[in-house]
């Protein structure tokens, strides 16, 4: 009984426990009784999924290991590094599948550690790395986001991007240019990380990128706390109220708690402007938002966001081939037609589009892989429910479990 305890609750929490049932016991007792039980022998797993966890957001990670069969752990590694993963598939042979996130170690520790395995990736992270890219091109495009009032709206060219520029604009393309120069040579993560001085992270990110530019996004105009009044102060104006004192006592009285001068600043560009304010304000859906209406299938899409996203791609070339190519890869991999990836890989290489001519590029570097994924039913939901439960056990601890405490904890409890 008390190892049951100690299993499911740790050290303090188990010994509260023990006070309540009459058998009284300390926590260093409780944290002995796990660590004297045997651990499970893994067996053979002929179908392996991998997934890191931290131990310290952004600063330690392990892995965890489950079979795919049962979905049950196997296996907890103290960190997430290719020879680990390696030298664990050398010790427990078997693996014929493994199924794994897009990382580059995990894929270099499979193709060493089980070279006749075949590798399949997840597709949640393939479809997560399409979404940042969608991301990014509908930043890149925001201005397409505006709807013009109805007498403005005389279709027009629309104008393309202009480049970022500024001192870190600068310093991302130096830094693009010089881990490509080193992963063209075939230098590895970690190499470019020491010779850098770069996190692990971000030398994949730049990696991944298939050009500098993809990395850049102008900085978005921020919210203010005087959108929400802007329909009644231009109500007011249309009815001949255009003194800025008056104006802001009202809006004080509505709730508004910013400064006069944002008002003034607003009222300003109204007398300016040779026409007046519209009565009901244009509102622009944010950059986010669209991603979600392009990323999720037509027959999920509202009719109002259906109708908002049309005036968008309508007005947006560039957007609308977006759409296209984003429906195309969603119906492959929903429908695990992973037969036409190379139709779509050719697709997004010639739109000219740079953010997704980069996420074709990953595809390819990670081919066999991605393929299998969106052919095979093999897929790491397991995995990831089981790093949701390794969250939980960390987060009854308050972190403070030892890596031998947790991995105990988490195989034992099956």
């Amino acid at each position: 009984m008390l190892e049951r305890i100690a299993l499911s609750l740790g050290g303090r929490p188990g010994e509260r426990l023990t006070h309540r049932l009459a058998v009284t016991v300390s926590r260093m007792t409780l944290l002995r009784l796990i660590r004297a039980l045997p651990l499970p022998e893994p067996g053979t797993v002929t179908a392996l999924g991998v997934d890191d966890f931290a131990f310290r957001t952004g600063a330690t990670y392990g892995s965890v290991l489950v079979d795919m069969h049962t979905h049950r752990p196997v296996d907890l590694l103290p960190d997430r590094l290719g020879d680990t993963f390696a030298a664990w598939l050398r010790a427990h042979p078997g693996a014929t599948v493994v199924c794994r996130d897009r990382a580059g170690g995990y894929a270099e520790g499979a193709r060493r550690g089980a070279p006749d395995a075949i590798q399949v990736a997840d597709r949640f992270h393939l479809l997560y790395n399409l979404t940042t890219a969608v991301d990014r091109v509908v930043r890149a495009h925001r201005t397409c986001l505006h709807d013009q009032p109805a007498d403005d709206a005389v279709a027009q060219p629309v104008p393309a991007p202009a480049p970022v520029e500024g001192a870190r604009a600068e310093l991302t393309r130096q830094r693009w240019a010089e881990v490509h120069t080193l992963w063209d040579k075939g230098i590895g993560h970690t190499a470019i990380c020491r010779a850098l001085n770069l996190d692990d992270k971000t030398v994949r990110r730049y990696a991944r990128a298939g050009s500098a530019e993809e990395l850049l996004t102008q900085a978005l105009r921020r919210g203010s706390a005087l959108d929400e009044h802007t329909a009644y102060l231009a109500e007011r104006w249309r009815q001949g109220c255009t003194n800025a004192r008056r104006l802001f006592g009202e809006l004080r009285e509505r709730g508004y708690r910013g400064s006069e001068r944002h008002v003034r600043r607003l009222l300003h560009t109204w007398r300016e402007s040779s026409t007046p304010p519209a009565a009901t304000p244009i509102t622009t859906p944010e950059p986010r938002q669209v991603t979600g209406w392009i990323i999720r299938p037509a027959h999920k899409r509202t009719e109002s966001d259906q109708a908002d996203l049309t005036r968008i791609l309508d007005r947006c070339p560039v957007l609308r081939t977006v759409d296209q190519l984003v429906s195309d890869f969603g119906g492959m991999l929903r429908h695990r037609r992973g037969q036409h990836l190379d139709t779509w890989i050719t697709a997004a290489e010639t739109s000219g589009i740079s953010q997704l001519q980069g996420f074709a590029a990953g595809l390819v570097k990670d081919y066999d892989a991605v393929r299998n994924g969106l052919t095979l039913s093999w897929s790491s939901g397991a995995v990831e429910g089981i790093v949701t439960k390794l969250k939980a056990l960390k987060r009854a601890t308050c972190g403070r479990a030892n890596f031998d405490l947790l991995r105990r904890r988490l195989l034992l409890n099956e």
